[in-house]
């Protein structure tokens, strides 16, 4: 296609589809290395396709709100108006604490990629696929799904605990366990999830399935993906997040039972020992909990054992 031809066809495809008009001629990068200054109303090209970037993603971690994530960006396909998010090349490498232990972690969209062949049309994963643009940075186009984050879901449920834990908790914790057991996948055939977290299950809202996101980071520890499921846990039997301060406030004659040994790994000033909180949680389902925290007898060494501890706990319910 001519340069002036695309151009007509892309101010062509963009009223089509009913969206904001170009404030100009369209701005084309088929080149995304510098991800900066690609922004809202700008054009990819990924071989032959073209895409209108509507902005970029935002996330919100430790206490910080809605930071922007400058390399991915929401878009739609000027081929069918499809959504989508495309993930750019990011070079970033971080430190994280496990206890003790110092994990380091870096993004690869190489390893992202790797996960979206392996994955195509399991829906328990998001679906897309990797492009590389003409500077030769892997792109991945990521299909959108409608739905909210595992998070926002249990927390914004209007009711109480007990109601929750009663009525709604065995069917999250039925699709939890195939949640994990879609990591279990991932990990028996030598990739790992790598930013296992409750923001990264969006559950669907046409179907309800839990749907894992976002593979692009890599640890130099081998157990991370199995550790990290005692958050997700930790998130669904709480209905959220319990800190230490919730619990006194919720009952505060707990404060002199409460220890570092009912702690998460992870998260120190969480509580893992969830039946001290609420007393209806069951022993089964304390002791998978207690594994991952900072008082744990004992440890899981694959998620085949949580899985296993998990089904016996939902048969229990």
């Amino acid at each position: 296609m001519l340069s002036g031809d695309r151009e007509a066809w892309i101010i062509d495809q963009v009223a089509h589809f009913g969206l904001e008009p170009l404030p100009g001629r369209p701005v084309i990068f088929d080149d995304t290395t510098n991800y900066m200054y690609i922004d809202r109303g700008h054009v990819i090209q990924l071989g032959n396709e073209l895409y209108l970037v509507r902005g970029n993603e935002k996330e919100g971690r430790f206490g910080v709100d809605e930071q922007p994530k400058f390399w991915v960006k929401r878009a739609i396909s000027l081929t069918n108006g499809q959504k989508h998010i495309l993930k750019l090349v990011c070079q970033e490498a971080f430190k994280i604490q496990i206890g003790a232990i110092h994990v380091t972690c870096s993004r690869s969209g190489e390893k992202e990629g790797q996960v979206l062949d392996l994955v195509r049309g399991d829906h328990r994963f998001m679906q897309g696929h990797a492009t590389r643009d003409s500077r030769g940075n892997l792109v991945r186009t990521i299909d959108y799904i409608d739905g909210t984050d595992l998070l926002s879901h249990v927390s914004g449920l209007t009711m109480s605990h007990e109601d929750y834990f009663r009525d709604r908790f065995p069917s999250i914790l039925a699709r939890t366990i195939t949640a994990f057991q879609a990591i279990q996948f991932l990990n028996d055939r030598g990739l790992c999830h790598g930013d296992i977290r409750n923001d990264h299950i969006l559950i669907e809202r046409e179907t309800g399935a839990f749907r894992w996101i976002d593979f692009d980071l890599v640890e130099d520890f081998a157990d991370f993906d199995l550790w990290s499921l005692g958050n997700i846990l930790h998130c669904v039997v709480a209905k959220g997040f319990v800190s230490f301060q919730d619990a006194i406030e919720q009952r505060p004659g707990l404060a002199p039972s409460l220890g570092n040994d009912d702690a998460s790994v992870f998260f120190g000033h969480r509580v893992m020992n969830l039946e001290k909180v609420y007393p209806y949680v069951p022993g089964k389902l304390t002791e998978v909990l207690l594994r991952f925290s900072r008082g744990a007898r004992a440890c899981y060494d694959s998620i085949a054992q949580v899985v296993q501890d998990l089904r016996e706990c939902e048969a229990r319910l």
